[in-house]
C-alpha cells in the first residue's frame, strides 16, 4: 500500500533561462554560419567536426548522412590529402591557429582550390574550446596568380631576345667603327633598328595595358573614313609580299574614331592571322553597316580556334598554344584592342572554327 506521496519542488528559472540562452546563442551561431559566402564548420580540439554550415552541403552536393557516413576527407584531392590531415591536426596542435590549401571537389566532378582556414574558439585560461574553420575557393585567385607568373617569364624573354640581338649587333659595329666602308655596316644598323622597334612595341603594349587597366586609356576622337584609315595599315605587310590585304565593303563609312587607335587594332588583327595561320596567304577585311553601327571584320583561312579558346583571347595575358607551338609576343594585343574599343563604345569579337579559320570583328557608331 501506498501510505503517503512525497513531492519535491525545485526552482529551475536561472536553469531553464541559461539554456534558453544557449539555445538562442546556438541558433543564431548557425545562422551566421549559414549565411557566410565561404564554406564553414566547427570542431573539436580531437579534430572531430561537429557542425557545418548549408555552404558545404551545397556546393559539395552531399547530404547529411552522406556527410557523416563518407567524412570530408572524400571531397579532397587524393595528391593533396595526406599534406592536408598533417596541416590540420598540426593546427590543432596549437593555440594560434592556421591556414593551407588543397584541393577540393565540387557538386560537378572538378575540383577547385582553396584556402582552409583554422581560428581557435578560446575559453578561461587560455584554452581552446573548440575550432572554427572555413574554406574559401581560390581557384579563380590560383589562375590569376599563374597567368602573372607565366607573363613576367614571357616577358623577360621577349624582352631579351631582341636586347640581346641589339647589344650583338653594337657590339660588333664598335669593332667596325674604324672601318666606314665594311660593307657589314648597313646590316648590322638595319638589325639593330630591328631589334630596337621590338623593344619598342614590347613597351608600348605593356604602357598601353597599364592605362587600359586604370581606365587611362587616352582616345582623340575626330571623323574619319574607315576604308582609309584600313588602306593605310600594315604596310609592313604590304611592303613584304609574303601575303595579300584584299579590303571590301562599303568603303564610305565614316566614324567617328581615333585614327591611331583604330588602326593598332587592325594592325594587331592581321598580325595575328600571319602569326597563327602563317599559311594563309589571303587576308581579308570586310567592312558594313550593322544597324547603326559599323562593322570590321578581318578574317583568314588558317587552323582556326578551338571553342573553349574563344572566350579568353580577350584577356590580358592570355595567348594561344596550337599543338605546343610557341608564338612570340605578351598576350595584350586583344587585350588592349577589348578596351580601345570600349572606349569608343563598341563591341569586339570573334567567330572560329578548328579547320575552317577565323573572324576578328569589331563595331563602332555610325558617324
Amino acid at each position: 500500500k501506498i501510505y503517503s506521496i512525497l513531492v519535491f519542488g525545485y526552482e529551475v528559472t536561472q536553469q531553464v533561462i541559461a539554456k534558453k540562452r544557449i539555445e538562442k546563442s546556438e541558433k543564431l551561431h548557425k545562422q551566421l554560419l549559414d549565411s557566410m559566402p565561404q564554406i564553414a564548420w566547427t570542431n573539436t580540439t580531437e579534430g572531430e567536426i561537429s557542425f557545418f554550415n548549408q555552404r558545404w552541403y551545397d556546393y559539395t552536393g552531399l547530404g547529411i548522412k552522406q556527410t557523416s557516413n563518407l567524412g570530408c576527407n572524400t571531397v579532397i584531392h587524393s595528391d593533396d590529402l595526406q599534406i592536408a590531415l598533417n596541416q590540420y591536426h598540426s593546427i590543432l596542435r596549437t593555440t594560434e591557429g592556421g591556414e593551407f590549401q588543397v584541393r577540393g571537389k565540387r557538386h560537378d566532378g572538378s575540383y577547385r582550390w582553396h584556402l582552409i582556414r583554422l581560428m581557435p574558439i578560446i575559453k578561461e585560461k587560455d584554452e581552446v574550446q573548440l575550432w572554427m574553420g572555413t574554406a574559401t575557393d581560390i581557384q579563380e585567385l590560383r589562375l590569376l596568380q599563374q597567368q602573372k607568373d607565366d607573363f613576367i617569364s614571357i616577358a623577360s624573354h621577349e624582352l631579351k631576345t631582341p636586347i640581346t640581338t641589339l647589344k650583338a649587333s653594337i657590339q660588333l659595329l664598335n669593332r667596325l667603327k674604324g672601318d666606314p666602308s665594311n660593307a657589314m655596316l648597313p646590316k648590322l644598323i638595319t638589325q639593330a633598328n630591328k631589334s630596337l622597334d621590338k623593344v619598342v612595341v614590347l613597351m608600348e603594349d605593356l604602357l598601353n595595358a597599364s592605362k587600359a587597366n586604370e581606365g587611362q586609356l587616352h582616345i582623340n576622337k575626330t571623323l574619319i573614313k574607315l576604308s582609309e584609315v584600313i588602306l593605310e595599315c600594315c604596310p609592313h605587310v604590304r611592303t613584304e609580299g609574303k601575303y595579300t590585304i584584299k579590303t571590301e565593303g562599303d568603303m564610305d563609312l565614316e566614324v567617328y574614331a581615333d585614327a591611331s587607335r583604330i588602326d593598332q587594332i587592325v594592325v594587331n588583327f592581321v598580325n595575328n592571322a600571319i602569326k597563327y595561320a602563317a599559311d594563309s596567304k589571303d587576308i581579308y577585311i570586310y567592312i558594313e553597316k550593322e544597324n547603326e553601327m559599323v562593322k570590321v571584320s578581318v578574317t583568314d583561312k588558317g587552323p582556326g580556334i578551338a571553342q573553349e579558346k574563344l572566350i579568353h583571347l580577350f584577356d590580358r595575358y592570355y595567348r594561344v598554344d596550337s599543338s605546343g607551338i610557341q608564338y612570340s609576343g605578351l598576350g595584350l594585343g586583344l587585350y588592349i584592342s577589348a578596351e580601345i574599343i570600349k572606349k569608343h563604345n563598341g563591341q569586339i569579337g570573334v567567330k572560329s572554327e578548328v579547320g575552317k579559320g577565323s573572324t576578328f570583328w569589331f563595331t563602332l557608331p555610325i558617324a
